[in-house]
């Protein structure tokens, strides 16, 4: 019975897990250039010795892994200049206290000394480092190069992954590599779209769903715990009661 009340609880660790994560993709629907997290469920007998050390005969517990999914979302214009959006695979690079990060969020606007920033606060990267902007009009053409008022200031930094999974998440839509072997490389292919940005590509009627069949596995795991915890007490002191 222990067993039973075991493997019901390993089955609600994943759905309390499952709810956070699709809590946090709904509450960033809106924010331009985030990439939704998606969870992925592995059966661990060394997971379950690990929790209840002998018990590899139970069978299987739940684990849980996340994962970013790099899908792009839709562009939508905006008519702001210092709005862009890339089309294709590539990210902006950006410079941060801990070093160089990049997203997928051009919300860019200018400082009062004159430094290109994302939505974050961090100083936007170009080929001659971070871009700096005299005042005037901005214009911004399909290879990223910078000009204001017709005049070539900089070029953004686009850089490519050959396998996005190896960045983490730093923050809502920044990332970080999680290999330190790996380098980011210029990315020649992507289009840049001024005047644009980059949705998120979070589904909010998949996500909702996904909340209410999660909700539902949770309740089941639920009563399946106190189904069972009532028949072993119904074990203990009914059954295991000397017989008069």
């Amino acid at each position: 019975m222990i067993k039973g009340i075991a493997t019901a609880a390993s089955g609600m660790l994943p759905s309390l897990k499952r709810q956070e994560v699709i809590t946090n993709n709904l509450a960033n629907a809106q924010t331009a250039g985030f990439k939704r997290d998606r969870l992925f469920v592995e059966r661990l007998n060394e997971a379950q010795e690990a929790i209840v050390p002998g018990a590899e005969d139970w069978g299987a517990t739940n684990q849980v892994g996340l994962a970013i999914d790099f899908a792009p979302g839709s562009l939508n214009r905006t008519g702001n200049a210092m709005d862009v959006a890339i089309s294709g695979d590539g990210f902006f690079a950006v410079q941060t206290p801990d070093g160089e990060r990049y997203t997928r969020n051009g919300h860019f606007s200018v400082d009062t000394d004159g430094t290109l920033q994302s939505a974050d606060g961090h100083a936007v990267l170009g080929d001659n480092g971070v871009i700096r902007l005299p005042a005037g009009e901005v214009s911004i053409n399909s290879d990223g190069q910078i000009s204001v008022d017709g005049r070539l200031v900089d070029t953004l930094r686009i850089v490519r992954f050959d396998d996005p999974r190896v960045l983490v998440r730093g923050g809502s839509t920044i990332f970080e590599i999680g290999i330190p072997t790996v380098a980011p490389q210029d990315d020649n292919q992507s289009a840049i779209r001024q005047g644009f940005l980059e949705h998120s590509n979070v589904n909010t009627i998949e996500e909702m769903v996904n909340m209410i069949t999660t909700f539902r596995f949770y309740e089941a795991d639920q009563r399946a715990i106190q189904m069972q915890d009532q028949v072993q007490g119904r074990v203990v002191n009914e059954l295991g009661r000397a017989p008069a």
